[in-house]
C-alpha cells in the first residue's frame, strides 16, 4: 500500500517495527507542521486498514428496493433495484469487497479508507434519502429528518 509523503517529511523505521515521522525543517514552518500531521494520519490509517480494514454499511429504504451481487462478464457487480425502470449496475473496484447480507443492506469492506468511503458515497448517491418520504439509500444508523408535507384545509 502506498502512502503519499511530502518532501518536507522524513519517515524512519526502527528495529522494533515503529515508524518515526519527523519534519525536515524542524517544525518551524506552517507547511512543515501541517504535512507532519497529514503524513502521520495517512500512516495510521494505512496501518489500521491493513490490520483491521474499513467497513461501511448501507441500508435501502423503500418499497421494492433490493440489492444483490452478480458476476457480469467475470467481474463482481452490485445490482440495485431502486424504483427506476432499469436495474443499476455498480462494478466493484479492485481491493474492495461488497456483500449483501440481506436484500436491503449492503456492506462495503476494504483496506484503503478512501476507496471504501468513495464507493459507499457513490452507491448512496444513486438514490439519496428523500426529505419527504425517507426513501433512498442511507448509511447504517443515519437519521433522516422528514419535512412536513402539504396540509389540507
Amino acid at each position: 500500500m502506498r502512502v503519499p509523503i511530502h518532501s518536507f517529511i522524513n519517515v524512519e523505521r526502527a528495529d522494533d517495527a515503529t515508524l518515526t515521522v519527523t519534519s525536515k525543517c524542524g517544525g518551524q514552518t506552517k507547511l512543515g507542521k501541517t504535512m507532519w500531521g497529514t503524513t502521520q494520519s495517512y500512516l495510521a490509517s494505512a496501518v489500521r486498514g491493513v490490520s483491521q480494514g474499513y467497513r461501511k454499511d448501507l441500508e435501502l429504504h423503500g418499497v421494492g428496493f433490493r440489492a444483490r451481487m452478480e458476476n457480469i462478464d467475470e467481474k463482481e457487480t452490485l445490482v440495485l433495484r431502486l424504483g427506476f425502470t432499469n436495474e443499476l449496475h455498480v462494478p466493484v473496484p479492485y481491493g474492495v469487497k461488497i456483500s449483501c447480507p440481506t436484500q436491503t443492506s449492503v456492506t462495503v469492506f476494504g483496506h484503503i479508507k478512501g476507496q471504501v468511503g468513495n464507493l459507499a458515497a457513490k452507491i448512496r448517491g444513486l438514490r439519496k434519502p428523500d426529505a419527504y418520504k425517507g426513501k433512498g439509500i442511507r448509511y447504517l444508523g443515519e437519521e433522516v429528518k422528514l419535512k412536513p408535507g402539504k396540509r389540507r384545509q
